[in-house]
């Protein structure tokens, strides 16, 4: 059974976006990133961290 990715640690998250588990969790991930970037402008968070806002609303696009 595949995890979600706000299921995963920051080890697999990373995997995602190098693209080892499929293009589509990778494009998933990356509009995660680049949302968070968006509305947080922080650079110096982890991806669980990114993940989690996301997840809860916190910077949606």
């Amino acid at each position: 059974m595949e995890k979600t990715l706000s299921e995963m640690n920051n080890r697999e998250l990373f995997s995602v976006l190098s693209g080892s588990r499929g293009i589509m969790p990778q494009m998933m991930l990356r509009k995660v990133v680049l949302a968070y970037r968006k509305r947080r402008q922080s650079t110096n968070v982890d991806l669980m961290t990114m993940v989690k806002a996301y997840m809860n609303g916190e910077c949606s696009d």
